[in-house]
């Protein structure tokens, strides 16, 4: 199968048929090839496999057909964010704006105030990980607490 057409990534596919190749390799190598066709047929078009198909090459696509489905979901997001990105809208990333100087809510989103409702709401925001999030929850505690002791006595 050409993997060009595939609405996943070649990493992905060859990953699989490789898993299927070694699974199948063990014990029955005659059914690699329809095993990597049923999925094939599936990652395509999206068909079912047949009911009379093996047993083994229902059980083996019925254990990576959630993986298969996840891949399916990744690439079609990385797709459009991928054109939305060639056809030049502009991100939160690329329009210049400082986003740890706005105030940000427990999940580390940045809370919108009222001079900036007229912006889109489309505008996709950086997701910061647990570390980040922390990093300017802390530093903004620090910012704001009062200093009890003072740092030097005369």
């Amino acid at each position: 199968m050409k993997k060009s057409s595939l609405p996943v990534s070649r990493k992905f596919y060859s990953e699989i048929c490789d898993r299927i190749r070694f699974s199948f390799s063990l014990n029955r190598p005659s059914l690699i090839e329809e095993a990597i066709a049923t999925v094939d047929s599936y990652i395509t078009c999206g068909a079912e496999p047949a009911e009379y198909a093996d047993p083994s090459v229902l059980l083996m696509f019925n254990l990576l057909r959630p993986e298969i489905d996840k891949a399916i979901r990744r690439s079609q997001r990385a797709r459009e964010i991928s054109s939305k990105r060639k056809s030049g809208q502009p991100t939160a990333a690329s329009s210049g704006k400082d986003e740890t100087s706005r105030p940000m809510d427990n999940n580390g989103n940045t809370a919108s105030s009222e001079s900036e409702s007229t912006e889109p709401e489309e505008e996709e925001r950086p997701i910061l990980n647990r570390r980040m999030r922390r990093q300017i929850q802390q530093e903004r505690k620090r910012a704001v607490r009062q200093r009890i002791k003072p740092l030097y006595s005369r």
